[in-house]
């Protein structure tokens, strides 16, 4: 009975693993980013198949054991790189300087290589748990074995570490650049993420019982459902996120190098921006937003900014960030908030088109937004005053 509800999860993933490729491979003509995620879930199929192999191939047992090597190598790396494209502030490609990270890759298709050089007898002693190697071709190809097990080890961890910090940088970014960022804060990745490092953990824990002790210490149906939920996590966001700045790239709005648009304390200090032009820009943007009202446009960038009072994005940045003590996102949204609260207090009019008309984009976002600067929600605020 475990068998079949085994294979019936299996065949379950990869269907779903077949159909996200067909339709990321389709995407990936126009959207390079789609790439990464279809070799992540190719990497995945891969593994999937492993009770299929385990439970109705046991004579090919060996034969998938030594091709899990390059699989369980290229996970890393394939969705570093797909949050890399997510989150590339200029559309992105895959280039020459990426191959680097699939190198641990090739280490994984040599030690495939040697371990189906070996005789059947020999590879099937080797996973013995009565096996004893030590010398010889088969103990360089054990060894082998035992580095790229620690090599994957090393490399998810290193690559979890990036993926956070690179989360961390883009929705600073967006905050320094736009003043409305729904759906494009990537939210979900964290949650995929922990998701993720389980599954990994899980599926790693099983494959080293396999080699030890020739059964997998969870059971293969553990590692077949949370294999499912991985793909089907993955599926239904992967398939529906956009990349972050897509309709928006930085160089489609400005000539200024993606280098320069994170603003760092070093690059601020090389500035030519004096304290006094700094409270004159300060002035500048402030106005923009009380008489001209440029904080209602949903659609404000820096960029929009800039152009409105004829001032670099960098110094605005810098003033911001500096002179104002706050980013972007902050400042933008500080003032659509001061726009909704006498409408609150009136009670007149909806919450949501009170919200879509200061210039937010959905409920929540505004909800959020207006918490954060008052400490209450709008129901509370307007409550508060109507006591007064």
């Amino acid at each position: 009975m475990e068998d079949l509800v085994v294979f019936a999860i299996t065949m379950v993933t990869l269907g779903q693993i077949g159909f996200c490729l067909s339709q990321l491979l389709v995407r990936a003509f126009h959207t390079r980013t789609y790439l990464p995620l279809a070799i992540f879930f190719i990497a995945n199929g891969v593994i999937a198949l492993g009770p299929v192999a385990f439970l109705l191939f046991p004579g090919w047992t060996t034969i998938y054991i030594a091709s899990i090597f390059p699989a369980w190598l290229l996970l890393a790396p394939s969705l570093w790189l797909y949050v890399e494209g997510l989150t590339s502030s200029t559309p992105w490609r895959l280039h020459p300087k990426h191959m680097v990270q699939f190198l641990p890759f090739l280490f994984g298709l040599v030690v495939t290589a040697l371990l189906l050089s070996l005789p059947l007898e020999m590879r099937l002693f080797i996973f013995s748990e009565e096996s004893d190697i030590d010398s010889g071709f088969p103990l360089l190809v054990v060894l082998s074995m035992l580095l790229a097990m620690l090599l994957w080890a090393v490399q998810s961890g290193y690559y979890v570490i990036r993926i956070i910090i690179r989360l961390s940088q883009y929705r600073k970014q967006l905050k320094d650049l736009f003043a409305s960022n729904e759906h494009r804060e990537l939210g979900w990745l964290s949650w995929v993420l922990l998701i993720i490092a389980g599954t990994w953990l899980v599926g790693f824990a099983s494959l080293v019982s396999t080699l030890v002790q020739e059964h997998s210490l969870f059971g293969h149906r553990v590692g077949s459902t949370l294999l499912l939920v991985l793909v089907w996590t993955l599926a239904y966001w992967g398939l529906r996120q956009k990349p972050g700045f897509e309709g928006r790239y930085i160089e489609s709005e400005t000539n200024i190098s993606t280098n320069d648009k994170v603003e760092t304390r070093s690059k601020y200090q090389r500035s030519a921006l004096g304290d006094d032009q700094a409270e004159r820009i300060a002035g500048k943007i402030n106005l923009a937003m009380e008489q001209d009202q440029l904080h209602l446009d949903p659609g404000l960038s820096l960029q929009k900014l800039a152009k409105h009072v004829a001032v670099s994005p960098n110094y605005i940045s810098q003033t911001l960030n500096e002179t104002m003590g706050t980013n972007f996102f902050d400042f933008v949204n500080k003032w659509r908030i001061e726009s909704a609260k006498p409408q609150i207090i009136a009670n007149e009019d909806t919450v949501l088109n009170i919200a879509l008309g200061v210039g937010f984009n959905a409920r929540s976002s505004f909800y959020k937004v207006f918490k954060k600067e008052t400490g209450k929600t709008p129901t509370e605020f307007r409550k508060s005053y109507a006591k007064v």
